[in-house]
This record gives structure tokens, C-alpha cells and sequence, in this order.
């Protein structure tokens, strides 16, 4: 009877283990879906254009004129190419210019941004910099000391330009972003599509790829 008894008692112990076991998968399992679905919803947030109340534009996750380069690096998840240009005074962009360039991110999209430092700055990194290579188009690039390279991921990002890897057509800008505030011939068969209001310039070519140029708008 005490054998019985205790094989009994025995048995009550192990579904009440069992059971707690259970509970515990239970709470678990929740508190992944939760924490899952929270960080997704974050994640997708981080994605939509849009001005804060700053003014600052919110591309991809970047802050203009808040996000550093490093930050920008782990958001993007993708390391960058950072190099110094020398502009043509023919060029739209003349003068030094100090970009980093990212081959790809996750959908194979390539992003470039421009570091937000002074002209003293960038003269500075110029004279430590490696003898300028110049490209068919007239535009320089210089490769920076190695501290320069450790020290510019301090910097701010100032501007960004998205170069999508999918073909895009006026008809997909509008669509994406509205009707845009003007649309500007900057060449032959190349388009400039404007929103003031987020700061983008669209250029879309018959010959070259598109381009998404983001700046923080005018207040």
C-alpha cells in the first residue's frame, strides 16, 4: 500500500514538473514573439522618410545632420570606402568633398554619404592624404592617412545619395513620394524630380543609373 502510495505521489510530482515545464515554454515563447514583433516593427519604422521636428531628414534609418558615420555604418550594416574628391569649379559639387561610399547593402542598393566637415578640415586631410587619381571625368580622388580614416568615422553624415540596384522610372518616384515640387532638365534625357519637403532630388536618366539625393529640406 506504501509502495502505492508513493508511486502515486511520485506521479502528481512529475506532472506538476511537467506542467510547470510547460508554463515556462509557454512564457518564453511569448516573450520572444513579443520582443520579435516589437524589434520588427521598429526595424520597419526605421525605414520611412520623413522630417522631425528638428528639421532633421530620416533616410534608411540615417539622421542627417545627427548620425555619425560610425553609427551610420551599423546601421546600414555595411562598412565603408571613405575617400576624399576633388570637384572640378565645372562640376555641381566643386571643391573637396569628403564621401563614403557603400558597394552594397542588404538589397544590393549602393549608398553614398557626405561627411559634414569645413573646408579648414578637409585641407587638412588633404595634405596627409595619398597623391590625387584622377578619373576620365576630370574629378580626383585622394585615400586618407590611416589616423584620417580612423577619425572621420566621427563625423557627421550630411548627405545622402541612394543609388538603387532595381531599375526606377519617374512613374515609381511618384508613387513612393507624390507629385514632386518641380521637375528640372539638368541634361539631355536626364530629369530632376524636387520634394522640397523632404529634401530629395531624384535624377533619372535614359543612359545612367537613378539616383535618390537626400539633404536635410530648407526650414
Amino acid at each position: 500500500m506504501t509502495d502505492e502510495l508513493e508511486t502515486v505521489s511520485e506521479a502528481r510530482r512529475g506532472d506538476r514538473i511537467a506542467l510547470w515545464m510547460f508554463l515556462v515554454v509557454v512564457i518564453v515563447t511569448a516573450a520572444v514573439f513579443l520582443w520579435s514583433s516589437s524589434n520588427y516593427q521598429q526595424n520597419s519604422a526605421t525605414v520611412e522618410t520623413h522630417v522631425d521636428a528638428e528639421g532633421h531628414l530620416h533616410v534608411l534609418g540615417v539622421t542627417l545632420g545627427v548620425s555619425s558615420l560610425n553609427q551610420t555604418e551599423g546601421i546600414l550594416q555595411s562598412k565603408s570606402d571613405v575617400a576624399l574628391f576633388i570637384y572640378p569649379q565645372e562640376h555641381a559639387k566643386a571643391g573637396l568633398k569628403l564621401e563614403a561610399f557603400f558597394p552594397a547593402i542588404a538589397d544590393h542598393t549602393k549608398v553614398v554619404v557626405l561627411l559634414d566637415l569645413d573646408d579648414d578640415q578637409l585641407q587638412a586631410i588633404a595634405e596627409r592624404g595619398s597623391v590625387p587619381r584622377l578619373y576620365p571625368n576630370k574629378v580626383a580622388r585622394m585615400n586618407l592617412a590611416a589616423d584620417d580614416v580612423i577619425s572621420v568615422h566621427k563625423a557627421i553624415v550630411k548627405e545622402l545619395t541612394l543609388i538603387p540596384n532595381l531599375k526606377v522610372s519617374a512613374e515609381n518616384i511618384k508613387a513612393r513620394f507624390g507629385e514632386p515640387s518641380r521637375i528640372v532638365s539638368v541634361g539631355e534625357s536626364v530629369d530632376q524630380y524636387e520634394y522640397d519637403a523632404i529634401g530629395l532630388k531624384a535624377v533619372i536618366s535614359k543612359e545612367e543609373p537613378p539616383a535618390l539625393h537626400f539633404s536635410n529640406p530648407k526650414m
